[in-house]
This record gives structure tokens, C-alpha cells and sequence, in this order.
């Protein structure tokens, strides 16, 4: 969800219903969206305190996450739309895994690391951003200027906390050093200094809001917090890499979450079309039940969990790292796609179930 909700402005159409704070219900958003860091938070003392069995939590969800994005390439409505932009949609993924495999077969895997350390960092901000969008839209805060400023923050800090421990990362330490020696540490300063303003920039900005009878109600808030703070575990964890898996826990959950929302108010009740493609009528199947939609969910985590284990065993664990960095990296790419709501067609064909609660069954009915 990297480009989530690019502009409030465009969205501004969505807000005819009365004003609503919960994107879906307390008990939804608390679990999926502004708890889901502290759900996480024992999985990371574990995992500090040497419990390694508590990756594999980190594994069974990681994979799910990232073919959730796939659903998207099902959509009938979207599949001109896709046509139309086929270098961006299927030569794009295509460009990119080639890109991927000749870095790997010259052996410059600290260029993959490198630029994986930041695009991560940059994608798990910006699905914050567009979270916390839904929420702002729901209290019928259009103004671009406060949209920026709550970016602009979740991100700078972001980054920030992310370089707080960055000497022990094994690839993109030794590739700042080899730069300069002190590079390191003038990042990070740097970083501080632009989320520093970037905090400062946002309390104006929410003083003003405050100030026009519009500042931010409960849920906008924590979500605002659980955002600012949602790097933390680069500051407490020995591990920069080990504080990544920490991380990444609630983002899976936060993902997972508004898109099976997003799918489950789209199909829930929608009348299968007589011209309905077999892929379609997948997704709309398991989007309406979840109690098919999680034993599949986890079948995907838990059978690349055992190709972890098995290529291990028999000594092609890096093989299988490589192919976990090459769909992360088609995730992050695909994400930027599939949520750009600066296009039209993206915009008309999301933000009715995000920003609107058509009526529906309860999510907890299969």
C-alpha cells in the first residue's frame, strides 16, 4: 500500500455520509491497525532474547502479505486498464526480476541489500500514510497541506529510527563506510534533523486543525501515533536486521487487514456477473469467508515456512533467500501500482469501499 490515498483531495467526493472515525468497527481497527505493534511487541522480546522459533510467526505471515498484492491482478474491471499500461503492470514485474537476477549473477548482492534496506522502510511508511488517510477522510479533512504534513512526519521519523542501530546491518553499513568513514554517522544526524522538522511541521499542522473545529478524533490519533512510533525496535533491538522482522510483524497485519476489508466490501454482496472470470470468482469466494480465507492465508505462510526448512537441510538456503527478496521486491513494486490513487481509474475503483461502508454482512460471518 506504498502510494495509498495520494491525494485526500481526490477523495474529497467520498466523504457525502456523515463524518465516521473507525474505518470499520473499534474491535477491527484496534486488532488489524493501531494495536497490531503491540500484538506484535512480545514476538519481538522474544525474538531479542534468542527465542529464534518465533520466526517462523514472522515467515507464516510475511508470505500471506505478499500475495495478498496478487488479488488485484484478478480484478475483471481493472484487466483493460492493466492492458492499457502493460509496461508499467506486466513488463514492469518482468524488467525488475530480470534487473534482480543479473545483480545476483555478477555477485553485487550489496546493491539489492542496499536498496532493499530503503524501499522497505519507504513502503512500510507509506502504507501508514495511507491508513492514516482513510481515517483523516473520515473526519471530512480534505486539505492537502495537513495530508503532507502527517507524511511527511510518519516518513521522516521512519527512516530515522531505521538508521538508529544501522551499524549492525551486514550490507549497508560496511557499503556507507566504504563512501567515508564518518558517512554513517552524518546520515543519521541529517535524518534526525529532517524528522525533527518533520514533527514540528505536523504539531502545527494539527494545532490548526484543532483550531478549525476538525482535530483528530481518537482512532486518527493512535493510528498517527502507532505510525510516528511503529520503527522502534531499531532503537531497543541489538540486530538491525532482526529489528526489520520486528517491524515488519504489524505491517503484515495492517496490510492483510485492509485488503481483505477493501475485498470484503467489494464482494460481499455483489451479484456474481454472468461474464465473471474464474480468478475473479476466487477472490470473491474467499473475500466472503473467513474461515476459508485464513487456513489459506496460512497454508501459503506455512508452506514456504517448510521450503525454508527443507532448502536449508539440504544446503540451498540461499536460493531460497533469493527468492524471498525477489517477491519482496515485486511487492513493493506491484503495491505502487495496484494503490496509486493519483490515476482515475485506481482512484473510482477503490475509494468508494475504503472511504464509504456499503452495507454488508458482519466480518465475522462466513
Amino acid at each position: 500500500m506504498s502510494n495509498a490515498i495520494a491525494s485526500d483531495a481526490l477523495l474529497s467526493g467520498a466523504s457525502a455520509r456523515p463524518a465516521r472515525r473507525w474505518i470499520e468497527s473499534a474491535r477491527f481497527d484496534l486488532f488489524f491497525f493501531t494495536l497490531s505493534p503491540l500484538l506484535a511487541l512480545p514476538i519481538a522480546i522474544g525474538i531479542e532474547n534468542h527465542i529464534n522459533r518465533l520466526l517462523i510467526i514472522g515467515v507464516v505471515l510475511a508470505f500471506p502479505h505478499y500475495f495478498s498484492s496478487l488479488a488485484f491482478y484478478f480484478w475483471d474491471e481493472r484487466r483493460d486498464y492493466y492492458r492499457r499500461r502493460w509496461l508499467a503492470f506486466y513488463a514492469g514485474p518482468i524488467i525488475l526480476g530480470t534487473t534482480f537476477a543479473v545483480l545476483l549473477y555478477t555477485k553485487v548482492p550489496i546493491i539489492i541489500q542496499f536498496v532493499l534496506f530503503f524501499w522497505n522502510a519507504f513502503h512500510v511508511a507509506r502504507q501508514s500514510c495511507g491508513i492514516l488517510s482513510i481515517y483523516r477522510n473520515g473526519m471530512r479533512v480534505h486539505d492537502v497541506r495537513h495530508r503532507d504534513a502527517a507524511n511527511f512526519a510518519i516518513i521522516s521519523v521512519c527512516i530515522w529510527l531505521a538508521l538508529w542501530n544501522i551499524g549492525t546491518h551486514p550490507q549497508v553499513y560496511p557499503a556507507l563506510i566504504k563512501i567515508h568513514p564518518e558517512l554513517p554517522v552524518v546520515v543519521f544526524f541529517a535524518a534526525g534533523a529532517v524528522a525533527v522538522f518533520g514533527l514540528i511541521r505536523l504539531a502545527l499542522s494539527l494545532a490548526a486543525r484543532v483550531r478549525e473545529g476538525i482535530g483528530p478524533g481518537l482512532p486518527e490519533g493512535l493510528f498517527l501515533l502507532t505510525s510516528i512510533l511503529l520503527f522502534h525496535p531499531y532503537i531497543w533491538m541489538r540486530d538491525s536486521s532482526l529489528a526489520t522482522g520486528a517491524m515488519l510483524l504489524p505491517h503484515y497485519l495492517q496490510y492483510m487487514g485492509i485488503v481483505w476489508l477493501l475485498h470484503r466490501r467489494k464482494f460481499a454482496n455483489a451479484p456474481a456477473a454472468a461474464t465473471e472470470s474464474r480468478p475473479q470468482s476466487v477472490i470473491v469466494t474467499l473475500s466472503k469467508s473467513a474461515r476459508l480465507l485464513v487456513p489459506v492465508l496460512f497454508g501459503i505462510g506455512a508452506a514456504f515456512f517448510v521450503a525454508a526448512r527443507l532448502s536449508a537441510r539440504v544446503g540451498l538456503f540461499p536460493h531460497f533467500e533469493a527468492l524471498y527478496l525477489f517477491i519482496a521486491f515485486q511487492h513493493f513494486y506491484m503495491d505502487g501500482l495496484f494503490w496509486a490513487f493519483r490515476h482515475p481509474e485506481i482512484r473510482s475503483s477503490l475509494s468508494p469501499y475504503l472511504m464509504r461502508r456499503p452495507p454488508q454482512p458482519a466480518l465475522a460471518t462466513t
